[in-house]
């Protein structure tokens, strides 16, 4: 059976991979794609009105004033995600090369300086991507992430595998999971409790 079937990964994270699982993060969380709708949404209006004023009284009336704000706003949608990559980048590559193997049990990960491994009852949703799977924890922000890059699979047909394995361990609960996912949760407000970023790395 593929529940029975372990996949293997190793890698060393890089600051591309952790950027689009903050992505993948913001996309898939009830509170992420409110404040992704609303950033963006304020960018719009900016613009609107910022145009409006073009079209109606010339380009000095769209005031320096509004086309900073608008600047700063789209510079903000861009940058947070970034900036927070980086942060994580540092404590990641702290870790060194990771080495992790998803099987029926959960997901298990080796580093050169931490051992973890984390049940599926911790987690409630995925998501994939072209270069990433992303798993998240089940709390409206999303705020346990662990992102596994497929460049690490040892064979490309793995990639099927381990899709298989996550879409069939978190179909095997409720978002809101037993006692033994709620231990895990509890778990991961320790920082040092899981390498994998489970506040966002990998």
């Amino acid at each position: 059976m593929t529940a029975d079937t372990s996949v293997k990964l190793t890698y060393l994270v890089t600051w591309r991979e952790i950027s689009e699982g903050l992505k993948m993060q913001m996309r898939h969380s009830p509170v992420g794609r409110w404040c992704y709708r609303v950033l963006w949404g304020l960018c719009a209006l900016l613009a609107l009105l910022s145009v409006a004023n073009l079209l109606t009284r010339g380009v000095d009336a769209a005031g320096l004033e509004v086309w900073r704000l608008l600047l700063t706003a789209c510079l903000f949608v861009i940058a947070i995600r970034w900036l927070t990559a980086l942060a994580l980048l540092a404590y990641a590559r702290h870790l060194g090369e990771h080495r992790v193997t998803v099987d029926a049990d959960g997901i298990s990960i080796v580093s050169e300086r931490h051992t973890h491994h984390t049940n599926w009852g911790f987690y409630g949703r995925s998501a994939e991507s072209r270069r990433v799977f992303v798993l998240l924890t089940p709390d409206v922000w999303g705020t346990g992430v662990m992102v596994l890059p497929k460049r690490g699979l040892n064979d490309p047909l793995d990639s099927e595998r381990l899709r298989s394995l996550i879409t069939e361990h978190l179909a095997a609960g409720s978002p809101r999971r037993s006692a033994r996912g709620s231990r895990s949760r509890d778990e991961s407000l320790d920082p040092a409790s899981n390498p994998s970023t489970e506040r966002q790395e990998s």
